[in-house]
């Protein structure tokens, strides 16, 4: 009798033993998994400047900023647009900027091209700079903007 209900608990245990050895198992795959996914490559601009005060200047002045940026991401970055008004004249870097090297955007801004409508009052100007590089999770480009506040006295 002793024999047949060893036999019997010895039966009953091994489906529960069994169990935590699947489950294990299933905890090892889980982390290696997780261990295996990619990191997602990124370019980063991280400027030393994002905006410049130009304050107040005369029609026929022509202020310009250099806004200049390391790519502290983990992935090249190139410069696909750079836009602002029609009254902002634009540079940029060409090249491919590696992580950890610099670049820069520099902004012009004409006062003759100006509409009148944007003398004697105060103006904030974007600059939008777009890269070639996307967003692997939906496919947008990445991007980034500067700014800079002007006064046109006349």
């Amino acid at each position: 009798m002793k024999g047949i209900k060893f036999l019997l608990a010895i039966a009953l245990m091994m489906p529960l033993a069994m169990q935590a050895q699947t489950a294990a198992k299933k905890k090892k795959n889980a982390t290696a998994v997780k261990a295996a996914t990619p990191v997602e490559l990124k370019p980063v601009l991280t400027f030393t400047t994002k905006y410049v005060n130009f304050g107040k200047i005369k029609t026929g002045d022509k202020p310009a900023q250099t806004f200049e940026f390391t790519n502290t991401g983990n992935a090249p970055l190139d410069i696909d647009i750079v836009s602002g008004c029609e009254c902002t004249e634009l540079d940029w870097t060409r090249k491919t900027v590696k992580p950890g090297e610099k670049g820069f955007v520099k902004a012009i801004f004409n006062t003759v091209k100006a509409e009148k409508d944007d003398h004697k009052k105060p103006l904030t100007k974007y600059v939008d700079i777009v890269l070639k590089q996307t967003n692997a999770k939906n496919g947008a480009p990445w991007a980034e903007s500067v700014k800079f506040d002007v006064f046109i006295v006349d």
